[in-house]
């Protein structure tokens, strides 16, 4: 090997060494922020849950909180999106075709990301996802051009900081790997695989420190029985189409995202009536954790049939008046809501269903089809939930009977028109 190469060679590791740690101390500020913004809004104190932080304080305080969020929120997008200035996604960075091309200004990014945080700390319902992976492309993109990397390796680094942002501040390191792999496009190969591991391990150690590696929701365990089995096959074919349908919806809100002089007006009226709202649903608020809390613990079927919907609806709104953020915990809790219906109905005929199972699935699916991500969304399930290895082979298949069964109507639908 030539000392050039072996230079090289260094060089590499050591950036992927340096995103990986700078992006998990990113994971830990934004978890601090996010602590800071719900303390500020809404008293967060020794509060252990959003279900709790959201309903236990006055009505008034939470209505105000949301909107001020809203105008706060719509002031600083427009401010820093003025002049035709862009805020770059981490797929176009991976996709570049040259080193010049989709460099994101480290301001904009900046403040688009703390924003992203802190608007969804105090109540705006969609997923704050987005932030640390963007933070962690960022960071990569900086680094990259600090040690001069070659174009193929720049787009793996800023595709696996992206990844190590996810894993630092939901400490999901290895449903990350496939994150790289399925939403980043990135080819894989036991050197890139090495990498992305690599990266969202010792992004997620770091961040560890602050953060603690416990699952977000306390369930019981997913097991693998005929009639689990069944109704992986029946929550799939059910939810598959609905999340699909929203994945569409949220692609058109998300292409027709306000960044004019309208956001001043459109996004404080979004949260007006999402403050509105949650004046009766303090579940509603938030990136779907609440919701989705609310739903393993118990909830009317009358309250899911009705919530639904607007959740839906107020993720979809917030995001064409302007707002930026992501879907990943809003479609987890609502996957969890629709497999409660469909199961709330099948215990008229089928009474030893297991509801637990079929929220988990539920969750699943939904996620697996608005990431179009299978392996990414089963993954992450499982570290949310602290699923162990019998859940694999009901989760694998619920996933793939959506597949199907999406493939089918909307291929059929193609051919029809």
């Amino acid at each position: 090997m030539l000392k050039s190469d072996k230079t090289y060679i260094g060089k590499l590791l050591a950036a992927f060494v340096l995103t990986s740690l700078l992006t998990g101390l990113g994971g830990i500020l934004l978890h601090e922020l996010q602590e800071l913004v719900e303390k500020l809004a809404f008293g967060r104190g020794e509060v252990s849950s959003q279900l709790l932080l959201f309903g236990h304080v006055s009505t008034e305080r939470r209505f105000l909180a949301v909107f001020a969020a809203g105008i706060l929120s719509a002031l600083i997008w427009y401010l820093i999106q003025r002049k035709n200035r862009q805020i770059i996604s981490v797929r176009s960075q991976v996709s570049l075709d040259k080193k010049a091309s989709y460099r994101p200004i480290l301001w904009i990014h900046l403040c688009n990301i703390f924003l992203q945080v802190a608007s969804v700390a105090a109540g705006s319902p969609i997923g704050k996802e987005g932030a640390p992976r963007e933070l962690g492309a960022l960071t990569a993109g900086r680094i990259s051009d600090y040690f001069h990397l070659r174009l193929p390796d720049r787009k793996l680094l800023i595709a696996c900081g992206a990844a190590a942002g996810l894993a630092a501040v939901y400490q999901v390191p290895f449903a990350s790997v496939f994150f790289v792999f399925e939403t980043l496009a990135i080819g894989f190969s036991f050197r890139n695989g090495l990498f992305a591991l690599l990266s969202t391990v010792l992004a997620a150690a770091v961040a560890q420190v602050v953060i603690p590696d416990v699952p977000l929701y306390r369930t019981g365990q997913l097991t693998t029985s005929f009639s689990t089995l069944l109704l992986a096959i029946a929550v799939g074919a059910v939810v598959g189409p609905l999340a699909k349908y929203f994945r569409q919806l949220t692609s058109w809100a998300q292409s027709h995202k306000t960044k004019d002089r309208a956001i001043l007006w459109q996004l404080p009226l979004s949260f007006l009536l999402l403050a509105a709202i949650a004046l009766n649903f303090p579940e509603l608020l938030g990136n779907g954790g609440a919701l989705a809390q609310k739903v393993f613990f118990g909830m009317p079927l009358t309250q899911a049939l009705l919530i639904l919907p607007i959740k839906a609806f107020l993720v979809l709104l917030v995001l064409r008046t302007g707002a930026y953020g992501g879907t990943l915990t809003p479609s987890f809790s609502m996957g969890a809501v629709c497999a409660f219906i469909l199961v709330s109905g099948l215990h008229l005929i089928f009474p030893d269903l297991s509801m637990t199972a079929a929220l988990l699935l539920g969750a699943a699916v939904f996620l697996a089809t608005t990431m179009k991500a299978p392996l990414t969304a089963i993954g992450l399930v499982i570290s949310f939930t602290g699923q162990s290895y019998p859940s694999y082979l009901p989760f694998l298949l619920a996933v793939a009977a959506a597949y199907v069964v999406n493939t089918y109507l909307f291929n059929h639908q193609k051919k029809q028109k």
